[in-house]
Formats: structure tokens, C-alpha cells, sequence
């Protein structure tokens, strides 16, 4: 473990020297590889971490991508430490963005065997801040799944908003990555910015039941990667999920108007 420290210590301070934080040079001729893995679970800072992986024929590691993303905002866990919250002292709290930046040059360059030691040793001993356990985990089951298909969707952030109903607006919200619905989650707000449900919170009963069928809605959308493969009655209740006996027509419309309208447009930080 020693060994491994040193290495990858020194490892990071060759991508600290890096002032532009150049990608090691690869021979973009061989055929490359994309695994990816995300979390199932949400971790108690609020993320559904993922990691993207490209490996290229000669089993060398080509890209890295650690990231996670939020249910409560839309923005992924690198957008928010990009953002650069200050504290009084005028020091800068979040360094997972700069961190993971380094931990990812690291990894490319390296034989896909050695990322998932890197990355638990990172955090285990004090080389990074933030945890890197579930990375690795990660990592290894992205690598034992093997390569993903790249979807036909252009990556990034999608919404649908839906008019006043029942004093709420029901909306839809998507995430993208390499072609492929990744993230989903269907809420409603009320005219006062209160949400329908807070995932930071425990509702009542009929609030519970409501967003357990949610899930499973979600899910299908993740599974299926197109909102109209979905079934419903002429009530617009569903009829093709297990489990699921929920009103998903306002859904379905709300993640079709979402990939028609294309990914949201972020204007640049100053």
C-alpha cells in the first residue's frame, strides 16, 4: 500500500504541473471502448455517483470521467464545485472538481488493470479529499459489465414543464451521458416553490405511495431509453409497468417534450 501511495502521489503531482492540464498523449487511432457504472444508491452528500471509463484496444486508459449526480438540482457534482462557493475567508471549500480533474489524469495513460487499486488508494490515504471508494467500486463493475452501447441522444440536461394542475406543475427532468438516459425524475411544484415531494424529507402515506410508483416509472424510462414505448389507458394510467398503477400519461408527455426540445442551454460562467 506504501508503494502504491508513493506512486500515485507522485502521479498527482505531475498533473499538478501540468498548467493546462494537457490529457497525456494517446494514439487516438486504436478503437476505444466506453464503460460506465452508476450508483443505485444516493450517498449521504446527496449524489448518484457514476464514472465513465474509455479504454482502447491496447488495454490503455484513454478518458475518465468521476462524477454524480443530484436529484435535488440539475447539475452533476462537478457542475456545483465548478461554480466555486467561497467561504468568508475567500478559500475554496469544494475542491472536488480540481481534485477529480487530477485523479482522472492519473488514470489515463494507465493498463486498465491498475484503475481500481488508484482509485481506493486515493482516499485512503489522504491523496484526494473526497471519497474514492465508490469509484472504484464502480470502476470494477463498469469494467465486469464490459463496453456500453453510445446512444442516439445528444448528452447533457433536459426538461419538461407541464401547465398548473391541481395547484401544481408536474415536470420531468433527464440527464444524458454518452448517448443515453442516465438520470430521471419526475416531480411537481407548487406556486410557491414548494415541491410535491422532498427527497430530504419524509412525507405522508399517500405522498410515499405516490413517489414509490414514481421510481418505478423512472426506471422504465432509464430500461426502455424512449418515453413512447410507454402504455396507458384512456385515463392515462399505465399499463405496462410492474407495480405500477399510477397516472404516467403526464409523465410520458412532459420526457417526450423534453428529448424533442433538445438539452438545456447553460450560459458560461464569467
Amino acid at each position: 500500500m506504501v508503494k502504491l501511495t508513493i506512486f500515485v502521489l507522485a502521479l498527482l503531482a505531475l498533473a499538478g504541473c501540468n498548467n493546462n492540464n494537457d490529457v497525456p498523449e494517446i494514439d487516438t487511432s486504436v478503437p476505444t471502448d466506453v464503460y460506465f457504472a452508476m450508483s443505485t444508491e444516493v450517498s449521504d452528500e446527496g449524489w448518484f455517483d457514476f464514472i465513465s471509463i474509455e479504454i482502447n484496444a491496447e488495454d490503455i486508459v484513454t478518458n475518465v470521467e468521476l462524477n454524480g449526480i443530484s436529484q435535488t438540482v440539475m447539475a452533476t457534482r462537478r457542475d456545483l464545485a465548478l461554480l466555486a462557493f467561497y467561504d468568508e475567508d475567500d478559500e475554496y471549500p469544494n475542491k472536488f472538481y480540481e481534485e477529480a480533474n487530477d485523479l482522472q489524469l492519473v488514470l489515463i495513460g494507465l493498463e486498465r488493470s491498475e484503475i481500481v487499486s488508484i482509485l481506493r488508494a486515493a482516499y485512503a490515504d489522504d491523496v484526494v479529499s473526497f471519497p474514492t471508494a465508490n469509484f472504484a467500486d464502480l470502476a470494477e463493475m463498469a469494467i465486469n459489465a464490459g463496453p456500453i452501447e453510445i446512444g442516439d441522444y445528444i448528452d447533457g440536461w433536459y426538461q419538461g414543464i407541464g401547465d398548473t394542475n391541481e395547484g401544481y406543475r408536474h415536470f420531468v427532468n433527464l440527464f444524458i451521458q454518452h448517448g443515453n438516459i442516465i438520470s430521471v425524475h419526475w416531480n411537481a411544484v407548487n406556486d410557491e416553490g414548494f415541491l410535491k415531494y422532498d427527497p430530504t424529507t419524509i412525507a405522508n402515506e399517500e405522498i410515499t405511495e405516490w413517489v414509490t410508483q414514481v421510481r418505478f416509472v423512472e426506471q422504465a424510462l432509464i430500461a426502455r431509453q424512449d418515453p413512447t414505448l410507454f402504455s396507458f389507458d384512456e385515463d392515462g394510467f399505465s399499463t405496462d409497468i410492474p407495480n405500477v398503477d399510477i397516472e404516467v400519461e403526464t409523465f410520458v408527455s412532459l420526457a417526450t417534450r423534453a428529448l424533442a426540445a433538445g438539452p438545456l442551454v447553460r450560459e458560461p460562467r464569467d
